[in-house]
């Protein structure tokens, strides 16, 4: 709307009844509750209160965008920036369409489909789904609590998406494919910690599981002799599920079926991507655990998690 009819809107509330307030006061939050980006955007507008730039929290405010983003200017180093700026949602663009990106992205559809269904560009597509993953794939789980299961699955190397290999092409059926490692451990929390690793080591699994185990948690992994001196060097109690000992469940609580339940899960959710690169592996791990710890979510929770 250009601005001189918007002023003439102004002008004439003025001369509204009190009925005719009321439902113009309707009408707009009904058509601000629609909006649900602006909505999201308006509640993250209600907790800046520190400038990008400097940290300092003597800021003004200063105007709106075109996109009515609330601006401001901070007082010691004169910069202004505006609600959006050092998240990952800065620049980007079709606000409108953002809400019917992230239904896809739950819905877990290729970024060929989502750039047809929605008439943007497929650079804009791939653009959009790792802007929306950026602080899903920062979160990281500082422990660990209670009963915790760990163990590693494997993906084979894929260099899908890269312009150049960094190995000989390989032809069909020819060759030992090189596996990628991969850790995941949970606990009965709903707590998820994943980490793709260099090398299946006892030395990369140290290094990934340490930190977030807990005094008085218990351990349970399958036989690799790695978590038994892991446990051993934190003086935690270890049970170990030897699948050649038929031995699945210790004392009736103790099992590692719940994570093994989660990478099935995973995996299959995987397929429909017809190979994922390696390089993108950690996203699409952040990618589903997002998904898994939000299903009760509103739609607004990818674009939530991006403020």
């Amino acid at each position: 709307m250009a601005n001189l009819s918007f002023q003439n809107i102004l002008q004439e509330v003025g001369n509204l009844n009190y009925a005719q307030l009321k439902k113009l006061r309707h009408e707009v939050e009904t058509n601000i509750a629609d909006n649900q980006v602006g909505q999201a955007i308006a509640d993250h507008e209600e907790t800046v209160s520190a400038c990008p730039h400097c940290h300092s929290h003597e800021l003004n405010r200063w105007g709106m965008t075109k996109q009515g983003i609330q601006r401001y200017k901070c007082k010691d180093c004169s910069k202004t920036f505006n609600a959006l700026s050092g998240t990952p949602l800065y620049r980007m663009k079709q606000s409108e369409k953002w809400i019917k990106y992230t239904e896809l992205m739950w819905q877990g559809v290729s970024l060929r489909e989502a750039a047809r269904q929605l008439n943007i560009n497929l650079r804009t597509s791939f653009r959009w789904r790792h802007t929306f993953l950026k602080n899903p794939a920062k979160y990281g789980v500082s422990e660990l609590n209670g009963v915790i299961e760990a163990d590693e699955t494997f993906l084979p190397n894929n260099s899908k998406g890269r312009r150049r290999l960094n190995r000989p092409a390989r032809k069909r059926g020819g060759g030992r494919i090189q596996q990628v490692p991969i850790l995941i451990a949970l606990d009965r929390n709903g707590e998820i910690s994943h980490q793709v690793l260099e090398r299946n080591t006892r030395a990369q699994i140290q290094s990934a599981l340490t930190p977030m185990l807990t005094p008085g948690s218990v351990l349970c992994t399958d036989g690799n002799q790695s978590y038994r001196g892991i446990a051993e060097d934190l003086s935690i109690d270890h049970k170990r599920l030897i699948g050649l000992d038929n031995q699945r469940v210790i004392d009736g609580v103790y099992h590692i079926q719940t994570l093994n339940n989660y990478m099935m899960r995973w995996k299959g959710w995987l397929k429909r991507f017809h190979g994922v690169g390696s390089c993108y592996l950690e996203s699409y791990l952040s990618w589903f655990r997002f998904m898994e710890q939000n299903k009760d979510a509103s739609e607004q929770a990818w674009v939530r998690s991006s403020l």
